[in-house]
């Protein structure tokens, strides 16, 4: 096996070396079609014949570079990865087969327009014609498998599963339940509630004065216990998949400004999305042009076109809205049907086929109701140690199913996206997104003749509960349609002369938002203030705002830290150390560790009430702290107001702080504990494995504009800028990009990792169509 390993290493070494120019003969083209690769192995791809011709070579190149990444995707949401990864793979196969993000994408396909149908066919041809050459990535030798064709379904589905990425709100549900049920409606309201006064909205009052007010009430939770205990081993194991992160894993922000706001007296537009950082990186740079076709920015290995980014004449960048668009329907069950108010409904049943490498197949039983996917059944296939098999017996008279617009066969989003990439003004970008499905993002949008924009365009269902908790089937409880395009928010040239977002509320106080993220207010605070600052902002202002480590939430904080009298020289250490703090978290930032021990503490802040279960609130936390709130006490602890339960926190965070890192503040650098590490998907191949993985210390944190999130226990960061883009609409060329590890997920390649340290170091590479710009580069040439 060593000898075997070394030999295709040996290979793979071999044909990554610095190219020379090529000339390669292809079947699908209709003209020739011109690569030129950059210093960065960004293609630039020149098509003169035809539009498709642009998506085929989109499609060899993402296959060249990341073919192996796009079949564990394709893999993932087919539910086939057992069939390549064994017995490991089987619990994650039954998830995904059950929700059927496959079938759904075959279903969606005949709903696309003509030209996303050509393109998807043109750039499975692509990727198909790569695969025929048969100089396959050394990750399918070493599995002992070669990739089946790809078809346009593939990539759909493979859409699907990013949009559920994004999108699952779903879990909410369960999370709320217990909440609920644990600390009564006050409790919950508190929690839950809604979006702090005081703190920024995306549209500002002057710019919105519509609303979809809808007269709902909280009822208690329809899930028997028995239930609710299904459907939380459900939720802990999305939570475990690698294709699932939530909540702090997605953030994102962007913005745009007018003219009147920039240096060059035309807009400027930036976006960053945060997702958790991976390795080979979810995006790839690409320059797309044909004889009408010309999009340059952020792709995705596996989808034709560009997501984030822009033509000749607009460009546009996206943060997650995470609106309430699943919902979870309990059936109360007689047999194999349920009770709805016109009778009982038969539940549909199909078989599902699982094969798995080196083992016996498993046949899947997955049970539909006209509301969707019946998911707890799921909950009986996780059992885990604390739920017998007694308590999934006593449930069997209910049962819960899951809708997500998503799965609908109207599900276009990807006509959106390639109308986005076409549109030459506001009016045919905004017409784009009328084919918008999920997940709802904010798009910021700019052009060359000034216009400014935001849009939140997606389906948000129509509902006569409220859609926080589970809906009740018997009861006839179901979407009634979807909200129309034009009461969707959307503002052009608003008044502040700039549009933010930052996964804050999106609509102005005063009626319902549509928004999920109720407490995420402080990197949306802090850009507001960075642009308020700056009258007249340049592309360099608006790079030091992407990577702008100042923490608000430690703003608000360290007054009632500093106030504290400690009890011993460690937790004296500490609040000496955030004492001096500028509030930033660099590299060498000392103050920056000390707050994050403190703030760990902080966070623990609802352990007693609800033992960890419901995801950090940080709003609330400060709010808590500030108003000497109900969540301080713990009468176990002897905890009785907010003023104890802080000096207790100070006391364990100074103690567990000199546990880790010595007594010593000079050893107590932030880039020593924070530390991101993008874990390859081939880190457990023997001998060669670690090889892939990259650790490199990194600045920011959770709430700072440069976000890093991390786990609290380990501090390693998990999550953050995925990607970093900055358009000058007075000059296009002169936008620039960058994302962390590089272009191809071959080790050997020069650019398996050439842009991780630029990233690290907030720097950037250029984004341009100006071969003036590309620094050394080599031309693939395919001929049809």
């Amino acid at each position: 096996m060593r000898g075997r390993l070394l030999l295709l290493l040996g290979l793979s070494l071999l044909v990554s070396c610095v190219p020379v120019n090529q000339v390669q003969q292809v079947q699908g083209l209709s003209g020739p079609v011109s690569i030129t690769f950059d210093r960065w192995g960004v293609p630039h791809i020149r098509a003169l014949a035809s539009d498709m011709d642009v998506f085929f070579a989109q499609g060899y190149v993402h296959a060249r570079d990341r073919l192996f990444q796009m079949e564990l995707g394709r893999r993932a949401a087919q539910g086939r990865l057992s069939e390549i990864l064994g017995s490991g793979a089987v619990e994650q196969d039954r998830f995904f087969r059950t929700w059927g993000f496959y079938r759904a994408a075959q279903a969606s396909l005949p709903n696309h327009t003509e030209f996303t149908r050509r393109a998807l066919e043109a750039y499975a041809a692509g990727v198909n014609q790569f695969i025929r050459e048969g100089n396959l990535p050394f990750a399918f030798a070493l599995l002992g498998f070669t990739p089946e064709p790809w078809t346009p379904a593939d990539t759909v589905a493979w859409g699907k599963l990013q949009s559920y990425d994004l999108g699952q709100v779903w879990q909410d549900e369960i999370d709320n339940t217990f909440i609920l049920n644990r600390v009564g409606l006050e409790g919950f309201n508190d929690l839950r509630g809604d979006y702090p006064q005081g703190w920024p909205t995306v549209i500002q009052p002057e710019d919105w004065r519509s609303s979809h007010k809808q007269d709902v009430h909280i009822q208690a939770a329809l899930l028997s216990p028995s239930t609710q205990a299904l459907m939380q081993q459900v939720v802990r194991f999305s939570e475990e998949l690698s294709y699932a992160p939530r909540n702090l894993e997605q953030g994102s922000n962007n913005w745009v400004l007018s003219g009147l706001r920039t240096t060059t007296g035309k807009p400027m537009l930036a976006n960053d999305p945060h997702l958790r950082l991976q390795n080979p990186a979810l995006w790839y740079i690409a320059d797309l042009q044909g004889p009408s076709y010309h999009a340059i920015g952020a792709t995705i290995p596996g989808v034709p076109g560009v997501f984030l980014g822009r033509n000749d004449r607009v460009a546009w960048g996206a943060t997650n809205v995470r609106p309430d668009v699943m919902d979870l329907f309990v059936l109360d069950l007689e047999g194999q049907s349920y009770h709805t108010p016109g009778g009982l409904a038969p539940l549909r049943i199909r078989q599902e086929v699982i094969r798995v490498r080196g083992g016996d197949a498993i046949t899947l039983t997955v049970r539909e109701s006209e509301h969707g996917p019946v998911i707890s059944d799921l909950g009986r296939a996780f059992l885990r140690p604390g739920l017998t098999a007694g308590a999934a017996i006593a449930s069997e008279n209910q049962a819960v199913a899951v809708r997500w617009t998503g799965l609908d066969p109207q599900d276009t989003t990807l006509d959106a996206y390639l109308g986005m990439n076409r549109a030459q003004n506001a009016e045919e970008f905004r017409q784009a997104l009328r084919r918008y499905v999920a997940p709802m993002q904010n798009f910021v949008y700019a052009d060359v003749d000034g216009n400014i924009g935001y849009f939140a365009p997606g389906w948000i269902p129509i509902r006569d509960w409220d859609g926080r908790f589970p809906a009740s089937a018997s009861k006839g409880q179901q979407w009634k349609g979807y909200l129309a395009f034009e009461r969707l928010p959307q503002v052009a040239n608003p008044r502040e002369r700039f549009v933010s977002s930052a996964n804050n509320r999106v609509l102005p106080h005063g009626g319902p938002d549509i928004s999920s993220y109720t407490t995420e207010v402080f990197r949306a605070q802090r850009i507001r203030e960075l642009i308020l600052a700056t009258p007249k902002a340049s592309l360099e202002d608006m790079a030091r705002w992407q990577g702008d480590t100042y923490s608000i939430i430690a703003r608000e904080m360290l007054p009632g830290l500093l106030a504290l009298q400690p009890q011993s020289e460690a937790a004296r250490r500490l609040q000496n150390a955030v004492g001096g703090w500028d509030l930033r978290a660099e590299l060498d930032s000392v103050g920056a560790t000390a707050f994050a021990f403190y703030y760990r503490e902080i966070s623990r802040m609802l352990e007693d009430e609800l033992e960890l279960r419901y995801p950090p609130v940080p709003y609330t936390f400060v709010k808590t702290l500030r108003e000497d709130g109900r969540w301080c006490k713990n009468a176990s602890a002897g905890i009785q107001n907010c003023a104890q339960f802080m000096a207790q926190a100070l006391e364990k965070a100074g103690a567990e702080l000199e546990r880790r890192l010595g007594p010593d503040p000079s050893g107590w650098q932030w880039g020593r504990l924070h530390q991101a590490s993008l874990t390859s998907t081939l880190a457990s191949t023997p001998l060669i494995g670690g090889m892939f993985n990259r650790t490199l210390p990194t600045p920011g944190s959770m709430h700072t504009v440069n976000v890093a999130n991390y786990n609290q226990d380990t501090f390693l960061h998990t999550s953050g800028a995925s990607l970093r883009t900055l358009f000058d609409l007075a000059d296009l060329d002169k936008s620039r990009v960058i994302y962390p590890m590089g272009q191809s997920a071959d080790l050997f390649s020069p650019h398996f990792d050439d842009l991780l340290w630029l990233w690290r170091d907030r720097q950037y590479i250029p984004l341009s169509t100006r071969p003036a710009d590309w620094g050394r580069t080599w031309t693939l040439e395919l001929r049809p």
